[in-house]
């Protein structure tokens, strides 16, 4: 089989090293299962965002998964078809924000998001002077309790999978969105390949 680097950030419970130091999560499944069927042999990485990203951006990665589109990496990588779509949602522990019901009106306060994420454009259009990056979710949602910032951008599974023993922190209804998430490739026969290896399952799921 060849030799495949793949990569991904810690997004549990999609993918995660556990206290054992083993890879584990849906996403993660899914990806290398259907990298191994394609005929290849995942080595899998996983690390924080800045990391993962610039080393596919340089090439030392040929597989980033989990990924949201966006015109300029459209431009630069191939995408394979849809992985899943993701619920993402604007959480705060400030009751007054509840009641939004545009994305515009994030614009007065301070928002954490992750740092070099496309969160799809509803959040990507915010002014730059209302964003708080953050390494990682967990970093975000630390922020929201340490009253950092007035409300964060994050996957619903993965709040709720980080806060299971934490206060509640509240979505402000009128803003959750669904985006759709794929896998980046450096190289199109690969990609080619692994949506090949994919044929007569359902595209994409809900988790």
């Amino acid at each position: 089989m060849t030799k495949i680097k793949v990569c991904a950030d810690p997004f549990p419970p999609y993918q995660y090293v556990d206290k054992d130091g083993s890879i584990k999560g849906k996403d993660y499944e899914l990806v290398v299962s259907r990298l191994r069927a394609a005929g290849y042999d995942p080595e899998v990485c996983i690390a924080d965002w800045d990391r993962i990203y610039r080393e596919f951006q340089a090439g030392e990665q040929d597989v980033l998964f989990q990924a949201q589109d966006s015109p300029e990496r459209l431009e630069k990588f191939y995408f394979s078809k849809r992985l899943r779509y993701a619920v993402t949602e604007i959480v705060t522990i400030n009751a007054d924000l509840l009641a939004l019901k545009e994305y515009a009106g994030l614009a007065g306060y301070k928002v954490g998001v992750i740092a070099g994420f496309a969160n799809g454009p509803e959040i990507d259009g915010l002014p730059d002077s209302c964003k708080v990056e953050y390494p990682g979710t967990a970093q975000v949602l630390q922020g929201i309790y340490d009253k950092e910032v007035d409300c964060g951008v994050c996957d619903q599974g993965v709040k709720e999978y980080l806060t299971a023993e934490k206060p509640v922190l509240h979505p402000i209804p009128a803003l959750t969105y669904k985006r759709p998430l794929y896998v980046m490739f450096n190289q199109e026969k690969q990609r080619d390949d692994f949506d090949a290896a994919g044929q007569g399952q359902e595209e994409g799921y809900d988790f």
